[in-house]
């Protein structure tokens, strides 16, 4: 037989073996018979092995994270959501659907879950698809032909409807099975109510559709594909299924009778379905005013100048600023909390832990037992706590803190370490990811820096997580003024860690590269880190005459003002797999810093990375993607020759970042969220009992960190774990 022809046999034996054989089920032509056999043996997998426990269990896992959350809405995608003020939604669960990725970056929220089920949309869009990231994505198995298994992602197992041809079904369980509805909706609404929401609004669904003259009619499937070359008028964009993208004929009256079984099982089941698009045909639900379902302070930011803000316990390794980039982050948000209100205990490495507390700062000098008298003086409203694998003294204090003061916290996450650590330290990753597990579900509120990694996050650990990112001071850094040149020598600055195994090695090519150009013109780098990172590791820079490492000391206008008078910055992140799994979803905070000091950037490091992959959006950015020494020498000469192209490209990168970045908005949404989380109740988080498996894993910690050694180090975190009281 020829190889086309065996081909062939195999996708239909594979096909016949699967539960969803139906046409509207399966891949169409668009897809290449290779890409149809191995899509469909990904299917095949998704349906038979233990990967469709691992998505029941994070269905079941947003079921619990849900269980505080009244009312979601499900958004369609008709005309009259362009008469619907979707700002009010910002705070609220929402379910989007197929093409809601092109209204999304008009948005400042990003929608919690994202439902696709129809395979020409899924063919279609796929790229849109992988590239919208922050919610967590529902797709049903029978797509994984074309939608990979990814870290934001749960395939569910929907199925045909068992009541064709003379009724619908509605599945309150939909970690095991949904079924079909002639619209994305019902499956949205199936996923809603199994989540356990109780109130379930729509918002643009119209049900009323417009069928083209130029439409364009094919009868291969089970139900008509069309496709046409003109706008279309049924959704809220005109390019939603416009030329090149096809859509099956909409039955609306199938729509309806899916709908009418909705409302049936939903009312016997104590689940209010209601309808509160603006316009449209839709009777079946009843009616509500959309803008009736949010008080009129829904829509503002609260005023930190209103009322003193909750007494907020922050833990974090780091310290405020302290030339750090979390520091910095943490300034940002915290620069006009009182500082009377405000504790912050962190823990260096291998010393004893420090307290900062109205204008003192005991450096790192204080006991366990100090530091939870200093906190139990302070009495905190609120805790906000950001963990790290390689503190574990810190993380030992922070749970018993958590457990015993039994006040409301937040968790903050901004690396994928968790991932990390599961492949260098099996055991540890083990303890610790049920510890943030348990955080995470006992949290008044998750946290996240990027959107890619609140989708991933969330679909983790069973939460939904708000992200909260760097900011930009608009009037400080119009303020920071670039000073006149001098000399014709070009500056490229860095600033930031050395890290062995996610920035050393592209830096070090990045001072090859600056060798090479001064040999023909001036040009030098310049790198500031820390004292840790320039002990350890600045000695591999010695062999550049054109490359210096020192310890930055600088202030933060100091800071800002050393990166506006550069001529070229730049950020990297290293092509090896550490890298790839640590920074996947991480939004390194030096960006919002380094575009608004208006200078061009060359950014060097992989694709698939959130940090790089955001950086070629502003038209500042030189993106380097190819991991060559060459390909940087090429970049820099395009921008060391020409001050005035510096100039140009760097006032576009300041100009994306105060369109994108407003710091009063960033720390009025901060007060905001804490306030509210303040006047919420602990959730409950009991001390972790497994004194053993801790001492194992602080140990093997101890081994891979520059902590003290000893006995009695090891004594004292144990005995913090379990025996600290408020």
């Amino acid at each position: 037989m020829q190889t086309r022809d065996l081909l062939n046999a195999e996708l239909e034996a594979i096909v016949s073996s699967l539960p969803t054989r139906s046409k509207i089920f399966l891949p169409t032509d668009k897809i290449s018979l290779e890409e149809k056999v191995l899509g469909l043996n990904r299917v095949k997998h998704l349906y038979t092995s233990d990967s469709r426990a691992l998505y029941s269990k994070r269905m079941q896992n947003l079921k619990t994270g849900m269980a505080d959350r009244k009312r979601c809405f499900v958004i369609g995608n008709g005309p009259s959501l362009n008469k619907t003020d979707l700002s009010l939604l910002k705070n609220e669960i929402t379910f989007a659907v197929n093409g809601f990725f092109l209204e999304a970056d008009d948005l400042d929220w990003t929608p919690t879950f994202y439902v696709v089920e129809d395979h020409l949309v899924a063919e279609d869009r796929a790229e849109f698809i992988k590239d919208f990231k922050g919610p967590i994505k529902f797709f049903p198995i029978y797509l994984g032909y074309c939608l990979p298994e990814s870290d934001d992602t749960i395939f569910y197992n929907h199925r045909p409807r068992v009541s064709y041809p003379e009724g619908f079904d509605f599945s309150l369980n939909a970690d095991e099975i949904t079924y079909a509805g002639c619209t994305v909706t019902f499956s949205a609404l199936q996923l809603a109510a199994y989540l356990g929401f109780k109130e379930i609004y729509l918002i643009g669904v119209d049900a009323d559709y417009e069928i083209p003259s130029d439409i364009k009619n094919d009868e291969t499937y089970d139900t008509s594909v069309l496709d046409m070359d003109t706008d279309d008028p049924n959704h809220f964009h005109p390019d939603y299924f416009g030329k090149g993208y096809r859509w099956h004929d909409p039955q609306v009256n199938k729509m309806i009778e899916a709908y009418a079984e909705a409302r049936k099982v939903s009312d016997l089941n104590g689940i209010t379905i209601r309808n509160a698009t603006v316009g449209g045909k839709l009777e079946v639900f009843q009616r509500t005013d959309y803008s009736s379902l949010f008080s009129s302070s829904d829509s503002k930011v609260a005023n930190p100048s209103e009322a003193p803000p909750p007494k907020l316990l922050l833990i974090d390794f780091t310290r405020m600023r302290h030339c750090t980039a979390t520091g910095e982050l943490k300034q940002t948000y915290l620069s006009n909390w009182p500082e009377d209100r405000l504790l912050h205990l962190y823990g260096e490495a291998g010393q004893n832990f420090g307290v900062a507390f109205n204008r003192e700062d005991s450096g790192n000098s204080l006991k366990p037992d100090e530091v939870v008298m200093q906190i139990g003086q302070f009495e905190p409203d609120v805790i906000l706590y950001r963990p790290v694998e390689n503190r574990p003294d810190l993380h030992a204090l922070a749970i018993s803190l958590i457990a015993d003061l039994k006040r409301p916290f937040l968790i903050w996450l901004m690396d994928d370490w968790p991932r990390s650590l599961k492949l260098s330290n099996p055991s540890a990753a083990e303890i610790m990811d049920e510890d943030i597990t348990t955080l995470c579900k006992h949290a008044n509120r998750c946290l996240a820096i990027s959107e890619p990694m609140a989708g991933a996050f969330g679909a983790r650990y069973g939460q939904t997580f708000e992200v909260l990112h760097n900011s930009v001071d608009h009037d400080l850094w119009k303020s920071i003024l670039r000073k006149p040149s001098t000399n014709s020598e070009c500056i490229v600055r860095y600033s930031g860690n050395l890290a062995p195994n996610l920035t050393l090695k592209v830096l070090l090519e990045l001072a090859q590269a600056v060798e090479i150009l001064a040999q023909d013109q001036a040009i030098r780098l310049e790198i500031h880190t820390q004292p840790h990172w320039q002990k350890n590791t600045s000695h591999h820079f010695d062999q550049f005459a054109h490359t210096t490492v020192s310890v930055t000391t600088l202030e933060q206008r100091q800071y800002y003002s050393w990166l506006a008078n550069a001529d070229i910055l730049f950020i990297g992140n290293s092509f090896n797999e550490d890298a790839r799994v640590y920074l996947q979803y991480s939004f390194a905070n030096k960006i919002v810093e380094y575009l608004a000091s208006a200078r061009p950037i060359i950014a060097y490091g992989p694709s698939g990375l959130f940090s790089m992959d955001f950086l070629e959006k502003p038209q500042g950015v030189l993106r380097v993607k190819e991991r060559s020494v060459a390909a940087l020498q090429t970049a820099l000469s395009k921008l060391a020759k020409f001050p005035e192209s510096q100039n140009k490209l760097g006032q576009a990168n300041r100009d994306f970042a105060f369109s994108k970045f407003d710091l009063d908005e960033a720390q009025h949404e901060f007060y905001s969220l804490i306030t509210q989380v303040s006047g919420e109740s602990f959730r409950g988080f009991t001390r972790p009992n497994r004194r053993k498996n801790w001492a194992n894993y602080i140990r093997s910690m101890l081994k891979k960190t520059d902590f003290g050694r000893g006995p009695r180090f090891l004594k004292r975190i144990l005995k913090h774990i379990f025996t600290v009281k408020k």
